[in-house]
């Protein structure tokens, strides 16, 4: 009985608490041994990063600001980048054509995407500032670095 209840509680959890147990940090995961070198580690990397700009591209679609706006235009690039990245970091060594390749990505960063957007609402509901959560501000670091070498 007390497994039964427990379960029920895990499934009761709030999704922002669920989004906070199930991400690794980039900072932990890219220092793993042979993650540089494995091309689907990279994608997941990729994917990751995809998803977090897309969710700071989203959450400017409303402002008027033009240095937002132009923030927007700069995430959405970036996203789009990454997810290339993805789509033929997945591809190598595989015979996965391009299209499924990008329709995998394409689901994937979707789904990472609603993991940060609960991360983000969470940390802005307790501090006021999405970069309040270290794991939001570490990835956006890792990501920043990894978009200049794009």
């Amino acid at each position: 009985m007390t497994r039964f209840a427990t379960a029920l509680l895990a499934l009761a959890a709030p999704a922002a608490l669920a989004a906070e147990v199930q991400f690794v940090p980039l900072q932990g995961y890219i220092v793993q041994p042979g993650v540089e070198k494995d091309p689907a580690a990279i994608s997941y990397v990729a994917q990751r990063c995809a998803a977090l700009y897309a969710v700071f591209g989203k959450n400017l679609e409303d402002e008027t600001d033009p240095e937002r706006r132009k923030f927007m235009v700069e995430a959405h690039s970036a996203a789009e980048k990454f997810m290339g990245l993805a789509a033929r970091e997945m591809m190598s060594g595989t015979t996965i054509q391009m299209k499924d390749a990008f329709a995998r990505t394409a689901k994937t960063v979707v789904q990472l995407g609603d993991l940060y957007v609960d991360r983000i609402e969470a940390a802005r509901n307790r501090a006021g500032n999405m970069f309040a959560d270290p794991l939001i501000a570490g990835d956006f670091a890792i990501c920043k670095g990894r978009l200049g070498k794009l």
